[in-house]
């Protein structure tokens, strides 16, 4: 997916999802090398669970951070936003932009073997939002068992 760059510093811009995520329900989080999978509950109607999974696959991960009672300050809620769900991306995020400066303090050259852009991608699980530094992002869904 190709994102638009110089846009509003830190403003998150909804893109919707191809599923209902379960507003109220958790996800599952599991990680390995520099990939994040997020598993989350779907419904097919309000309320009413789906019998497949929502899945959010993150590749060539550098950052994540995990926080709950927290405002979606990057994103102010427009009536127009008629989808069910949405993830958020950050096209001027100024913690890529402080993550980049710090890698660049430490390894001036890392662009020369780290090729290709990163993104600041938001995603909700119930009060908790999980915010991801990576350079994809792949969402499907799938028939899975033993995930919840």
């Amino acid at each position: 997916m190709t994102y638009q760059r110089s846009q509003a510093k830190d403003h998150a811009y909804p893109i919707e999802l191809p599923f209902w995520q379960a507003p109220n329900d958790d996800i599952v989080i599991k990680s390995k090398g520099d990939t994040l999978t997020a598993y989350c509950k779907i419904w097919y109607k309000p309320a009413k669970y789906s019998k497949f999974t929502g899945i959010f696959e993150f590749s060539n991960v550098w950052a994540m951070r995990f926080e709950r009672n927290k405002q979606c300050a990057y994103y102010s809620h427009c009536d127009s936003d008629d989808f069910n769900s949405c993830y958020w991306v950050i096209p001027e995020s100024s913690w890529l932009e402080q993550l980049v400066n710090e890698r660049q303090s430490h390894f001036p050259n890392w662009q020369q073997y780290d090729r290709g852009d990163y993104w600041h991608y938001i995603i909700q699980s119930d009060s908790f939002y999980v915010e991801v530094i990576a350079k994809q992002i792949k969402i499907s869904k799938k028939q899975l068992k033993g995930i919840f």
